[in-house]
């Protein structure tokens, strides 16, 4: 299968999605793994960014579909519903879970703005990834996060939970689930 986390940065995609894949013992590939190899050819404002990481992203796809298929894995990603790359982002993710004919279980990670800029601004952030609180704020105001309009979608407010608290809840949802999982199909791309 296929557990993709989603949520706004700081929401703890990262430290969440660490200790599910150790628990499930998983594959995690963690979106900065993807982007950061672009960010360091290239520069945030650098058209090429966007060529070097899809480059990079065809690369890491192409292998994740040989990998064997009881493999699980794990991903994480800040889409948005707006965006029309992050649209074409989910669309890349509800492919690889078809063509490995695997389960796409969607869970969307979610924090109080208060929070989300609390966790923005701690040490383990600088200088690696968004930490600015006002540069947040401002997608707030022009766009939600993706909801896919699937059954298998485990909303998880994790404002006063611990990461490994959050990893269990989501482990949870899994064994509840388990027995209606159905491989992946075009109605992942369906948004709320």
């Amino acid at each position: 299968m296929i557990i993709h986390l989603n949520g706004w940065p700081g929401v703890g995609k990262k430290t969440i999605g660490s200790i599910l894949a150790n628990h499930l013992r998983a594959r995690f590939i963690h979106n900065h793994l993807l982007h950061d190899v672009a960010m360091v050819c290239t520069s945030f404002d650098d058209p090429d960014r966007w060529i070097l990481y899809e480059l990079v992203r065809q690369a890491a796809y192409a292998s994740l579909r040989k990998r064997p298929l009881t493999e699980i894995f794990i991903m994480t990603n800040a889409l948005c519903k707006n965006t029309p790359r992050e649209i074409k982002a989910w669309s890349h993710v509800v492919e690889l879970a078809i063509s490995r004919n695997v389960p796409l279980i969607p869970i969307v990670l979610e924090a109080t703005s208060d929070e989300l800029v609390r966790r923005l601004q701690s040490a383990d952030r600088i200088g690696k990834k968004l930490s600015d609180p006002a540069e947040l704020r401002s997608y707030f105001d022009v766009d939600t996060i993706q909801y896919p309009a699937v059954p298998e979608l485990l909303i998880l407010d994790v404002t006063n939970l611990r990461p490994e608290e959050s990893a269990a809840r989501i482990e949870d949802h899994l064994t509840k689930i388990r027995g209606s999982l159905e491989p992946a199909g075009r109605r992942h791309l369906q948004l709320r």
